[in-house]
């Protein structure tokens, strides 16, 4: 038997590239009940999840009804181009138009895209269908060893996507792999932005897989049985049922959290939310009150998507990003390694690996100081290469320096490649990065200091540094990345031409010198560029409280750090709630005597009406339906709001202005805290 109950208790985890964060949170005192933290367990994420559950009050914990989540892992392999296997299936590509203009979407060269023959016009009519059995034949190579693929037809969006439901169907009951088609993810016209959103959905079925089985897991070992849901990229909230069909969703699934509880814990009307992980920091803006959302899509990395999401800037910089040196500079780089103190205090081998570099006294361009470790086994050895094996087998007896680890592939330092298993996290890199700094400065604890001044060590003498001016310059560089993207964002969204194209190089080096003439105080310039801003910075994240003061200062304004600070993303993620949209296109029938009717591409199908008010009507109602049914998909229970956007398109004529058309969007959501729940 089933029954409504307020939900008042609700439990918020996130999980990052480096820590795991829960808290429990009171719906009706609107007051955090407890918060803990916890390392993320890559090897077994579930590890982490338990441990960060078990700091808890357990009393509290068990009297949880709603399980919310957030995570960073689809974010981090974006900016890192890591996950699964997959592949695009492109009904109607063309291998010019791909190769010229897919890489701003993120699609890789046509030659790893299945194109297929389409024989659909502009207008979304059918001539003749493809060649089904071709296509089935076609797949024969390559595709049983595929974590997942996405299907795209060039003009599905105005004919029902007939053809990619039909190319699904055949996928389906020919290989049992997840794949999803371009139209179940998004409603865009753009089929190269579509193809990359399916594409990169494809990617991120194991990702989202992985996380979701061991929330799975940790929740049925703690015996808890509340409702689950999921951050979408825009901080609203799904099922994780839908999650794992659609884990492009999660996307910005993380940093919409930390905006969410960023904004809630400051109470910060206008504000730049820097959000400083361990793998990337998120920069997104609060305005009036309400997080700034984007226009056309979520863009991260190399990837341009349809996805709905706050307007948020993700970029490669966290306490655990690999710090290297060329030509005596110092530099961050993108990527996260494990810091050396963190992987001696499990494997204290690597203390006595660095330990004999450094008393060697060698210097070298390669970075030696790194070690390689083992985090995951293969899941199915037949898909790697017998070097690839030998050098994970390697590895099972503990990490090896670099020079090491080629030799246990018969190898040298200058041909040693094992960047597929770095890509898909079976092996991960070892080295010197601003956690380690931060321990050497006793800015944090816990792990092996010893292990990051040996590794500091190496990298000074490689540089012609002593180990403080080092570690100065370690910092210098964190603030000046902090500094030149929170104004970048700032003026993306104050010159509309850098909001459409971005910074260009020329502004970018501009905010470069107004950084360097901000330290010092603007001395010695002929013009000093000078940006200031009178939005707060709030902080979010473990390592920001260390530099955000510093970076407010030369941005004239001040810096908060709001209480859980540390864990507001799993925060953010319990005081979201369910959203959906659905947009549909309504469109005149021009002719020679002017305007004959008016269609409309409807969430069912394509409609054809003889007055304009008809077709309103039933726009606004395929749009309603849209919403109301996606909202339902993604977990919304009882009453569900829906409100409804008209956009007029006109263009410019001699005679005036033109009616090109109407776009009705409509808009439900369903609050967590008024939401019911149901329990049996």
């Amino acid at each position: 038997m089933l029954w409504p109950m307020k939900s008042k208790i609700g439990v918020g985890i996130d999980t990052g590239g480096t820590y795991t964060d829960a808290v429990i949170y009171s719906f009706d005192e609107k007051k955090v009940l407890g918060t803990a933290k916890a390392l993320t367990t890559k090897q077994d994420l579930s590890a982490g999840i338990l441990e960060a559950l078990d700091k808890l009050p357990a009393e509290m914990l068990r009297k949880a009804e709603l399980i919310s989540l957030s995570t960073t892992l689809a974010t981090n392999a974006c900016v890192e181009d890591k996950g699964g296997r997959a592949r695009l299936i492109f009904f109607g590509g063309d291998e010019k138009v791909i190769n010229e203009f897919g890489p701003r979407y993120g699609l890789p060269p046509a030659e790893d895209i299945h194109i297929q023959e389409s024989y659909t016009g502009f207008s979304g009519k059918v001539s003749r269908e493809p060649d089904w059995d071709l296509f089935e034949k076609s797949m024969d190579e390559g595709f049983s060893r595929l974590d997942g693929a996405g299907i795209i037809e060039i003009y599905s969006m105005k004919n029902n996507a007939v053809v990619e439901k039909k190319a699904k169907e055949i996928f389906q009951r020919k290989f049992d792999i997840p794949v999803v088609c371009g139209h179940e993810l998004f409603s865009g016209l753009n089929c190269l932005q579509r193809g990359a959103g399916a594409l990169l959905n494809a990617r991120l079925f194991p990702v989202i897989k992985e996380f979701l089985l061991a929330i799975k897991k940790s929740l049925a070992q703690r015996n808890i049985g509340a409702q689950v849901v999921i951050v979408r990229s825009d901080g609203s909230l799904m099922s994780q049922e839908f999650a794992e069909v659609r884990p492009v969703e999660t996307l910005l699934c993380g940093p919409a959290a930390s905006v969410a509880g960023g904004s809630w814990l400051s109470g910060e009307a206008n504000a730049v939310i820097v959000d400083m992980g361990g793998t990337t920091t998120d920069i997104a803006l609060v305005k009036d009150g309400a997080p700034v959302k984007v226009i056309d899509g979520v863009t991260i990395g190399k990837w341009k998507t349809f996805v709905h999401g706050f307007y948020i800037k993700t970029f490669g910089l966290g306490g655990d990003s690999a710090v290297h040196y060329f030509d005596y500079n110092v530099f961050i780089e993108d990527y996260r390694v494990v810091p050396l103190c963190v992987a001696a205090s499990a494997h204290p081998r690597i203390i006595d690996n660095l330990r004999r570099l450094v008393d060697s006294s060698t210097a070298h361009s390669f970075f030696l100081h790194e070690q390689y470790l083992l985090v995951n086994g293969m899941k199915d050895e037949a898909r790697y290469t017998e070097t690839e094996k030998r050098f994970c087998a390697a590895l099972r007896n503990g990490p090896l320096p670099l020079k090491e680890a080629a030799a246990a592939v018969g190898t040298d330092i200058y041909n040693f490649n094992v960047s597929r298993l770095l890509r898909e996290g079976i092996v991960q890199i070892c080295g010197l990065t601003p956690t380690d700094i931060m321990h050497i400065r006793n800015h944090f604890s816990g792990y092996s200091r010893e292990a990051a001044l040996l590794g500091a060590e190496f990298a000074a003498y490689n540089t012609g540094l002593a180990v403080d001016e080092l570690c100065e310059k370690v910092y210098d560089e964190v603030k000046r990345k902090l500094y030149v993207n929170i104004v970048k964002i700032l003026l993306e969204n104050q010159e509309r031409r850098y909001f459409t194209n971005g910074v260009d190089s020329g502004a970018e080096q501009l905010i470069l010198q107004s950084y360097e003439s901000a330290k010092r105080g603007g001395a010695g310039n002929i013009v000093t560029p000078d940006f200031r801003t009178g939005f707060t910075l709030v902080g979010i994240g473990a390592p920001i409280k260390i530099f955000l003061d510093d970076v407010a200062g030369l941005l004239g304004t001040r810096a908060v750090i709001p209480e859980h600070y540390e864990v507001a993303n799993a925060l953010g993620a319990v005081v979201g709630n369910i959203y959906a949209s659905c947009s549909v296109e309504l469109r005149p029938n021009y002719t020679l005597e002017g305007i004959t009717g008016y269609t409309v591409f409807g969430y069912s199908g394509r409609m054809t009406f003889k007055t304009l008010e008809q077709a309103r009507e039933f726009a606004a109602a395929e749009a309603e339906a849209g919403a109301r049914e996606e909202a339902v998909k993604r977990g919304a229970r009882g009453a569900v709001t829906v409100m409804l956007d008209t956009h007029t398109n006109e263009g410019s004529a001699r005679g005036g202005a033109v009616y090109l058309g109407t776009t009705v969007t409509a808009h439900a959501s369903n609050a967590v805290e008024s939401r019911e729940h149901y329990s049996a």
